[in-house]
């Protein structure tokens, strides 16, 4: 089964993507390319209430807050930011 997940990332999550410093761009970048494999780990946890997102990746103090549609082999970037802001509602 050598099927892979293709990478989409919202409007939004380009913006936040954009707006963050070039030396957090790139460890971002990796894991985002890390998602399409199956296997999970404990930097990948999913979140309750899904208020959100599904899924949430941990870099650092950043998070990138995802949805996985299995079927499709799509993986959704919602949204990605610090820690302390990625959570609240606008």
């Amino acid at each position: 089964m050598s099927s892979s997940f293709s990478i989409q990332l919202t409007r939004r999550a380009q913006k936040d993507f954009q707006k963050l410093d070039p030396s957090i761009q790139k460890p971002i970048l990796k894991t985002i390319k890390n998602l399409t494999s199956r296997r999970y780990s404990n930097q990948y946890k999913a979140l309750k209430g899904r208020n959100i997102a599904q899924y949430r990746a941990r870099v650092g103090d950043y998070r990138i807050l995802y949805d996985r549609y299995d079927e499709d082999l799509v993986i959704l970037i919602l949204r990605i930011g610090h820690r302390k802001d990625i959570y609240r509602k606008e």
